[in-house]
């Protein structure tokens, strides 16, 4: 199914999902789920797929009119200031100074994978999650976290040659996840599974 940016927020592409810690969160259309089951070779075997950014319950019901109402265009409007800024521009320069984060407030990185079919002849379901909190003594973000702790575990891995492949390499098929996921354990992102019978 093809979803055109436009309307990616529209009420009939958005389903809930309940996150374990966190509550319930919207689940807005984003990106090529097809990407990866071609990546990863497993396609022909795949039923359905999505892939989606997860959002507190309410938010695409703010972007949806800004949208329909051209906020997100990136066309300079004439008349406005020296007629080369557009609504994006706009909505940039008036809302980023007023969405900053406080330094008692946390933002959040949650990653929910859900993966069903069939494991010994039984329809199971494993549940993966991830959620990352910014550290308020430190003041690191939890996505800068989520994004640098990875990147420095892989460079870790690769000096101590624990990652020997050379070239363009690719998370997916080139880093140890065993060891990988341990090192970040350690500095606090923990990986958790679950694995269940799917009762019909």
């Amino acid at each position: 199914m093809d979803i055109p940016g436009a309307r990616q927020h529209d009420e009939v592409n958005i389903h809930s999902v309940d996150f374990p810690g966190l509550g319930t969160l919207e689940a807005i259309p984003n990106g090529n789920a097809a990407f990866f089951t071609d990546r990863m070779g497993i396609a022909d075997t795949i039923v359905n797929t999505g892939r989606y950014s997860l959002r507190w319950p309410g938010w695409a019901a703010i972007w949806r009119p800004l949208k329909d109402l051209g906020f997100l265009d990136e066309t300079p409007v004439p008349g406005l200031g020296d007629g080369t800024i557009s609504p994006m521009d706009f909505m940039d320069k008036f809302l980023a100074p007023r969405l900053i984060y406080q330094d008692n407030e946390k933002d959040l990185v949650a990653m929910l994978n859900i993966f069903e079919g069939f494991m010994a002849g039984k329809k199971m379901r494993l549940t993966s999650t991830l959620l990352i909190e910014r550290d308020l003594d430190t003041g690191l973000m939890a996505m800068s976290k989520g994004v640098a702790y990875s990147a420095v575990t892989a460079a870790k891995m690769i000096a101590n040659k624990q990652i020997t492949d050379t070239g363009v390499l690719s998370p997916m098929f080139h880093i140890p996840e065993a060891p990988f996921l341990e090192r970040l354990k350690k500095r606090g992102i923990t990986v958790t599974e679950t694995l269940e019978e799917i009762q019909d």
